[in-house]
């Protein structure tokens, strides 16, 4: 009995000790998997800041001209063709001339009539006037000379009239180019027959359209979230799939106030004027448009993924380990010393962009990704995070906070940002040159998946905790049926 007890407190203590020994493992394991992203740290410095807007546009001809005949009749000569460049005044579209030419030599010979009409009741007046002097012929007959002759000028106006009119339906048979430009459309061909764009009910047929493609613009969609820094003579540049190592440049012409609504993104169209004097930009091609709203040529900077708004204060704290009272001393105290304000994130415009922007790139996909100012897509607001909200905007943004390595350990110092890029924002007041901020991305994402790995840990833990429970259970069961 003796031995039989102690061969039981024996195989007891060694189970404990293998259990003790399994908990160590697997906790040592859990810490190897959570490996700690150390803090990088990059110098607050001078740079050139360029804000800019992206946009996808058509280029299209500034000035289209659709070319009508103002005779009706068949063609009988067209000597151009898609793509024939002209010059004012040549020849378009040749119509039959029979029928205007006949009226045209009509008039011609009822205008010469006319006039010799006129001289001879001229020269009737003459006498008439002279034997009416003379008490010759009585005053109805001078009257009646005197009628004769004033419609015989009616008739010689008239005439010329006529004659002008027929030379004018003789021209309009021949259309000539009005502008200087290439073909792009040529609906009728030699042998049809065409309607006037005057006399017609439908506003005659359209023989053909042209356009100067040395004048021709991009029409590009922006969304409405970024059309408020799109302002008329911004600079811009395109670049299209055509030419793929070449940028046209050009500048804002106007913005149209309807919106487009496109897979209910609301859209403002932007006309950019482009100079393609060289003719290679053709209507109908895409291209991609990016709009500068925004420059500043020697601007104090930080990378946007140190800064971060005042809601992030707790979370920050808990990634680098420390106090979040201390981290509100120093920032209460750099904020005192800076005249920073005291509000709670960005200005309230500036926020609501900032969250629609962030709903857009959730819907598109990106919310896994490292965005400005924020870590990774896991937290809400993550891709932009809570700081410089938006992206590539411009404008003052206030109480927004960066981290900085001090003597006495970590710091957090209130900053005020203006205008900012994906990558940098410039220092409004806060920061001074050289001194060093944390870049807080890579700790967000890396607290962020730690957290993920625990709560799988311990859901496979209770899961097999679970399991070997129930397995006990039944055969616990199974030995008490037998």
């Amino acid at each position: 009995m003796n031995s039989n007890l102690v061969w039981r407190l024996g195989a007891v203590v060694v189970g404990l000790a293998l259990l003790i020994t399994g908990a160590m493992w697997m906790r040592g394991r859990g810490n190897n998997d959570e490996i700690v992203a150390e803090l990088t740290f990059e110098a607050v410095g001078r740079r050139v800041l360029v804000v800019t807007i992206e946009a996808t546009g058509t280029v299209e001809p500034i000035n289209l001209v659709e070319v009508k005949s103002k005779a009706s009749g068949q063609i009988t000569r067209m000597p151009v063709e898609v793509g024939t460049r002209v010059r004012p005044g040549d020849l378009l579209v040749q119509i039959d001339t029979l029928d205007v030419g006949n009226a045209y030599r009509q008039a011609a010979a009822a205008l010469e009539a006319a006039r010799v009409q006129a001289q001879v009741a001229e020269a009737q007046k003459e006498r008439a006037e002279q034997l009416y002097a003379a008490s010759t012929i009585t005053a109805p007959e001078h009257e009646a000379a005197l009628l004769s002759y004033a419609n015989a000028q009616s008739a010689l106006v008239r005439a010329s009239t006529e004659l002008a009119n027929a030379r004018l339906r003789l021209e309009d048979a021949t259309v000539r180019a009005p502008i200087a430009g290439t073909v792009l459309e040529k609906p009728v061909s030699v042998g049809q027959m065409i309607a006037s764009a005057t006399s017609s009910v439908s506003g005659g047929t359209t023989i053909l359209k042209m356009a100067d493609l040395r004048l021709i613009r991009v029409r590009a969609l922006v969304p409405e979230s970024d059309i408020g820094g799109v302002k008329e003579g911004l600079p811009c540049t395109i670049s299209v799939d055509a030419y793929p190592n070449r940028r046209f440049q050009g500048r804002v012409e106007k913005v149209e106030p309807q919106a487009v609504v496109e897979q209910s993104v609301t859209m403002f169209p932007v006309l950019l004027s482009i100079d393609n004097e060289d003719g290679l930009l053709l209507p109908g091609m895409n291209g991609e448009v990016v709009v500068t709203t925004a420059r500043a040529a020697d601007a104090l900077a930080v990378p946007v993924d140190a800064v971060r708004g005042m809601r992030d204060l707790g979370t920050i704290a808990a990634i680098l380990d420390v106090d979040p009272d201390s981290l509100r001393v120093s920032l209460r105290r750099s904020r005192d010393s800076s005249g920073a304000p005291r509000g709670g994130g960005a200005p309230a415009d500036t926020a609501g962009r900032a969250e629609r922007r962030a709903r857009r790139a959730a819907m598109h996909g990106g919310g896994a990704a490292q965005g400005p100012g924020g870590g990774g897509g896991g937290r809400p607001g993550g891709q932009f995070g809570g700081g410089p909200a938006g992206g590539a905007s411009a404008g003052g943004r206030n109480a927004m906070f960066a981290v900085v390595k001090g003597p006495g350990g970590y710091e957090a110092r209130a900053v005020r940002l203006g205008v900012s890029n994906f990558d940098y924002a410039e220092v409004v007041s806060g920061l001074a040159e050289g001194d060093s901020v944390a870049l807080l991305g890579a700790a967000e994402a890396q607290a962020q998946r730690s957290g993920f790995a625990d709560r799988i840990r311990n859901r496979l833990g209770s899961g097999f905790t679970s399991g070997n429970s129930n397995r006990s259970g039944s055969r616990a069961g199974g030995g008490g049926g037998r």
